[in-house]
């Protein structure tokens, strides 16, 4: 994009400055966040920029923005809201006495949603099929999103088992002190 206006030009200078310094030059051990993951690879072959490429997270963690650990929290609390707001929306807005009630609509639904969840990829195998090589980018995509499309599945399967099981948990009338 383009530095439009004040905050853009604050957030690059910021990037900047914490990137931009003669230390990635000058110093072989400089490292970009906390942990060490993160930092300018030394002079080498070809070979080893790819090797280092490979060894870092896919799903990054929010220190290599240069945010706090607890970023990810925060993001894991909105997900589970906007969860909720989704499933909230599929309730129905009256029940009669015949009806279901909330737990059980939500329930269902969450059973039903778990019936249709597709298993889990299997990476060792898609990787032996189409190995990740320069000549063929198209596989490192594929391979990656795999791992997303499988984090996310897993994420998903795991929420609505913790749905099941809390539903079932308050409905025993188990009170948490």
């Amino acid at each position: 994009g383009r530095v439009t206006d004040d905050k853009d030009r604050r957030l690059l200078n910021c990037i900047m400055n914490r990137f931009y310094v003669p230390e990635v030059v000058e110093h072989d051990d400089f490292r970009f966040s906390p942990s060490g993951h993160y930092y300018a690879p030394l002079e080498g072959p070809y070979e080893s920029y790819l090797e280092y490429i490979r060894s870092l997270p896919l799903i990054p963690n929010p220190e290599v923005f240069g945010l706090h650990d607890n970023a990810d929290i925060t993001k894991d609390q909105a997900e589970t809201n906007n969860l909720f707001d989704s499933i909230l929306t599929t309730l129905p807005r009256q029940s009669s006495g015949a009806g279901k009630s909330p737990q059980d609509v939500i329930t269902e639904l969450a059973g039903d949603i778990l019936s249709k969840l597709p298993p889990n990829f299997d990476e060792e195998k898609a990787m032996k099929k189409y190995p990740v090589v320069y000549e063929e980018s198209m596989n490192t995509v594929l391979i990656q999103e795999l791992k997303r499309f499988n984090n996310l599945t897993t994420v998903v399967r795991k929420s609505l088992q913790d749905v099941t099981k809390a539903i079932k948990v308050s409905s025993s009338g188990f009170v948490f002190t």
